[in-house]
């Protein structure tokens, strides 16, 4: 039975020089550099600019989840029609942990790469920035951390239900986080995944930034405990269902 350093080591090298891989690299980089482009001659305050750009970032990332899990199932599709992943009943668990550190991981290192090159952009290109690159790692980790129960849901409906349902949804879930930011999240906001990483990364940047905290950072603790304790129970759901799932049909 192979182990699961194996079968992480094969998926790793399943995805050099495809669409995976180009997008984990080139998205992030893409949005760091028109967004700094455009700061060089806005004339909004350092701290909106920041704010901004964090926001735009969590509000995008449920579409960008929803079709990197998506990519990863079509490739397994393509692949054998998921006998890859369901050929070894005994060694599923080890299947579907590989892939999920797999998507993690990559999505850990696209958040960084989005959030750090920003960062030294604003601080060493345009001279902008006030609050230290330690403030853009923790940044990252704030932004990938509320996001892994989005891969938990869109993994499991991409292998379910296809790639355009999972699509369907990341956009749809994109759409509601940008509405959230707004008074209509106020007391709705923590009990929606998809407004996660864009409210928590609010919070973070205004008190980060000195500026008084309004009525809506008290709802940070309820946030912050349903994020972990639906992340950390649909862990255990999303390996249950695996182990029963038997594919899709080849139409979906």
């Amino acid at each position: 039975m192979a182990s699961l350093h194996g079968l992480f080591k094969a998926d790793l090298l399943k995805t050099r020089h495809t669409p995976f891989l180009l997008v984990h690299l080139l998205a992030p980089l893409i949005a760091a550099a028109v967004f700094l482009a455009y700061y060089s001659y806005s004339p909004w305050s350092a701290a909106d600019k920041v704010q901004a750009y964090l926001q735009v970032l969590g509000c995008a990332l449920p579409t960008l989840i929803a079709l990197v899990c998506s990519m990863a199932a079509e490739q397994e599709a393509l692949a054998g029609h998921f006998q890859g992943m369901l050929a070894l009943p005994a060694g599923r668990t080890r299947v579907y942990t590989s892939k999920l550190l797999l998507l993690l991981l990559y999505g850990l290192c696209a958040i960084l790469l989005a959030v750090v090159t920003f960062g030294i952009g604003f601080r060493y290109v345009l001279g902008q920035d006030s609050l230290g690159m330690d403030f853009y790692c923790y940044s990252a980790l704030i932004l990938s951390g509320s996001t892994a129960f989005l891969y938990l849901l869109h993994g499991f409906i991409s292998l379910r239900f296809g790639r355009g349902a999972s699509i369907g949804i990341g956009i749809a879930g994109s759409l509601i986080a940008a509405l959230l930011l707004t008074g209509l999240g106020e007391g709705l906001w923590p009990y929606v995944p998809f407004a996660w990483a864009a409210r928590f990364i609010s919070i973070w940047t205004v008190a980060s930034s000195g500026t008084p905290l309004s009525s809506a950072a008290s709802q940070a603790d309820i946030g912050a405990f349903v994020c972990a304790a639906a992340t950390i129970l649909a862990v255990p759901l999303s390996f249950l269902w695996f182990q029963r799932w038997e594919g899709r049909s080849a139409d979906n």
